[in-house]
């Protein structure tokens, strides 16, 4: 099967006088056995994607040259790192060089949908979905205003990863399931030399996943970032900080580098996600194991934050065909080839129970984690990650006490209205 990519955005972006960031070692250029990806897909019989995957994920990029294999239906794949895409999506709207489908983080939706491109897919899903088979979290990250914008395509949640060789030699019996219990190990670790703790700080998203378990369980949201719950949760990275539980070198960090130290062997405990289980089990010369994060008190709900992509559709003349594809890769046995492939967590209930690759001890953790996955926010989103981040840094930096910094970022929030 010969995949066409396309090349229309790049020229467009050219033309403009922008760079796209695509890269994957020459292997997105158009095939010269196939048809010119510059004509019209308005005809049913292609469709243009957009995808923040590299053809590294051979399973994902095998499944879409099924759906051309059972259709007929041509689909030009471009990919595009995801910071990219956001960064060029404006452009193409200039130049009128919007994708068919995209592949759009769900803290994106909302703002393509107040960009006016993306078409409201809820009749279709309402009719053509088997919505009770999703995940609810899942569901909910696909809408706004209760309207369906896009269909899932991969989904993850947030998990701590343990040291099972550090916790026996610093004498931790239990892995912590409280914050107490949480900074009583670091404290038994500091005594053998390792850090306890360690999490992604530095000026990007992947601080604000990590930081939602610990702002949502102490009771705060983005509405109450002035509030005391909000300066208890810093209060505990502050502590996890001035008694050496934490290096203050984890605000450099993204959660790549947080799981380079921990498959090091230089931090005990980090909070990542079910993709990092294939480095974690290349990478660690140790026993590991994966846990519920730690709740504030004992008897708290569990709760852990809810990641993942969707895939929209662009409001244009090819809603028909793009649909298909989109109904096609939330198909059961679709969505399970893909998904254990790259260690995602299926959106879909019944895929997880009828697959056993995801009832092994290290991703049933995340698995059963999906049934209490929050959604992250989604009206002005970035804007607030980048405030909650200052926020964070000031105080594990110690260039703030909690409650300034938490009035500081509440007042910057509120100002978004």
């Amino acid at each position: 099967m010969k995949r066409r990519f396309l090349s229309i955005f790049l020229a467009s972006v050219m033309v403009m006088g922008l760079a796209v960031g695509c890269g994957s070692s020459g292997t997105e250029s158009t095939d010269s056995g196939s048809e010119s990806s510059d004509e019209s897909s308005s005809d049913g019989k292609s469709i243009s994607l957009l995808l923040t995957y590299s053809e590294e994920k051979t399973e994902l990029y095998q499944c879409i040259d099924d759906f051309t294999a059972e259709t007929g239906i041509e689909v030009e794949v471009q990919y595009m790192p995801l910071e990219d895409s956001r960064r060029q999506i404006s452009t193409m709207v200039a130049s009128n060089s919007l994708p068919d489908v995209m592949d759009v983080d769900n803290t994106d939706t909302q703002n393509y949908v107040e960009m006016g491109i993306l078409a409201d897919l809820t009749d279709r899903v309402e009719s053509e979905i088997e919505t009770d088979q999703y995940y609810e979290g899942v569901l909910e990250s696909q809408q706004v205003d209760g309207k369906y914008y896009g269909l899932p395509f991969t989904a993850n949640n947030l998990c701590l990863y343990y040291n099972q060789d550090l916790l026996t030699q610093a004498g931790v019996t239990e892995v912590p399931t409280t914050w107490d219990e949480l900074l009583a190990a670091c404290e038994q670790l500091k005594a053998i030399g390792v850090y306890g703790f360690g999490v992604a700080g530095n000026q990007s998203t992947d601080t604000t996943f990590q930081m939602w378990p610990f702002i949502w369980g102490a009771g705060a949201d983005e509405t109450s970032i002035d509030s005391d719950a909000t300066v208890e949760m810093l209060e505990f990275y502050q502590t996890l900080v001035d008694n050496g539980y934490m290096s203050t070198e984890v605000v450099n960090y993204a959660s790549g580098d947080n799981a380079n130290q921990f498959t090091a062997g230089n931090t005990a405990m980090i909070i990542d996600g079910p993709w990092r289980l294939s480095s974690i089990q290349s990478d660690a010369s140790f026993e590991y194991g994966v846990a519920a994060i730690p709740v504030k008190e004992e008897g708290a709900e569990q709760i852990t934050v809810l990641g993942g992509h969707n895939f929209a559709i662009t409001d244009g003349d090819n809603v028909d065909a793009s649909w298909e594809f989109v109904k096609y890769m939330n198909q059961p046995e679709v969505m399970q080839k893909y998904s254990e492939a790259e260690n995602y967590i299926p959106s879909r209930r019944d895929v997880c129970e009828n697959s056993e690759y995801f009832k092994s001890d290290d991703l049933s953790t995340f698995v059963s984690a999906m049934e209490y996955a929050k959604p992250m926010p989604k009206k002005d989103y970035n804007s607030i990650s980048d405030i909650l981040i200052q926020m964070w840094q000031k105080v594990v930096l110690n260039q703030a006490e909690p409650a300034d910094a938490a009035k500081e970022a509440g007042e910057a929030i509120n100002a978004l209205e």
